[in-house]
């Protein structure tokens, strides 16, 4: 992950719809607390 990254844009990447970005966030909730607050060097499970 890199600055500037977001959950929309690797939905976008991974499923063809930025609006899927929630699937990511509730596949990492262990991780992260906000779908709008992810940082450089994360690794996310894209299922």
């Amino acid at each position: 992950m890199q600055k500037g990254d977001t959950l929309g844009k690797f939905a976008q990447q991974y499923y063809g719809d930025p609006g899927l970005y929630m699937q990511i966030f509730e596949a990492n909730k262990s991780q992260l607390k906000d779908p709008n607050k992810i940082f450089p060097g994360q690794k996310l499970v894209i299922s």
